[in-house]
């Protein structure tokens, strides 16, 4: 019988499963020679606003243009975990519309970020990390004082409005105050993903720890803070990969921007 949840899965040689689909991503796995052999492929990178396929375990032989590689020996790692990850590097994305937040208001909204999957053994030595949808780059920041980072096609979108981003994408609550004494206009947010850790709430969906951003003047850098928990709506919340970086305090961080990045 087919686990409910990918992330809870082990792979193993016993195991009776040859791979999984996400969306129009693939990853197989088979065992030659005694060493671990994992295949990706992709069957379309595109993916549409509110797009909510199901995991597919798969049972049959890949698609022959699938791209393999050795990662280890049976022997030395009999069995393999799969844990979803954020991407490896930040991530920019655009809200519905321009917001205009008068001085002392306050948004909350709701960024679906594309997770990455990562094969690991037990002691927790990555193996594989592939994104389920390969994102493009662009430019976040001045053009002499920057950096590049990955565009979202998804739109952000405000707290309680539709959350069904589909089982490839990690909820991501961010927070946004204007403390100036100005009209703050944005038109593209900056997350930086790698303070993020990832849980998985009762019904199987990716959460991540909320993202704080205070505008104190106009035109500056933002105060960024990041939650050292899952967020307080979440029911018996299970850590599956906590953040790449330790986000201790306050940063001092470019946050939000007008305009559209130099790539886009």
């Amino acid at each position: 019988m087919a686990p409910d949840s990918l992330w809870h899965f082990e792979i193993s040689a016993s195991g009776t499963h040859k791979g999984f689909r996400l969306d129009g991503f693939s990853l197989f796995w088979k065992i030659l020679e005694g060493e671990w052999i994992f295949g990706i492929h992709r069957s379309g990178d595109s993916v549409h606003e509110l797009e909510s396929p199901d995991l597919e375990w798969l049972d049959s032989d890949p698609p022959d243009d699938t791209t393999w590689r050795r990662v280890a020996s049976v022997e030395d790692v009999p069995v393999l975990k799969i844990l979803p990850v954020m991407p490896d590097r930040p991530v920019v994305v655009r809200p519905e519309f321009t917001y205009s937040l008068l001085p002392g208001e306050k948004v909350n909204i709701i960024v679906g970020v594309p997770l990455s999957v990562s094969i690991q053994t037990p002691t927790e030595l990555t193996l594989i990390e592939e994104p389920v949808h390969p994102l493009s780059n662009t430019w976040f920041g001045l053009p002499t004082d920057g950096e590049l980072c990955y565009a979202m096609r998804t739109l952000a979108r405000r707290e309680g409005e539709n959350l069904d981003f589909g089982p490839a994408r990690v909820i991501c609550p961010v927070r946004i105050r204007n403390q100036s004494k100005e009209i703050l206009s944005f038109e593209r947010l900056c997350l930086r993903v790698h303070y993020l850790s990832i849980y998985e709430n009762d019904h199987q969906k990716l959460w991540a720890n909320e993202s704080s951003v205070v505008i104190r003047e106009k035109g500056s850098w933002s105060r960024v803070a990041f939650a050292k928990k899952a967020p307080a709506n979440l029911t018996n919340p299970k850590l599956l990969s906590p953040g790449k970086a330790m986000a201790d305090g306050t940063f001092l961080l470019r946050a939000l921007n007008e305009g559209k990045g130099l790539f886009q």
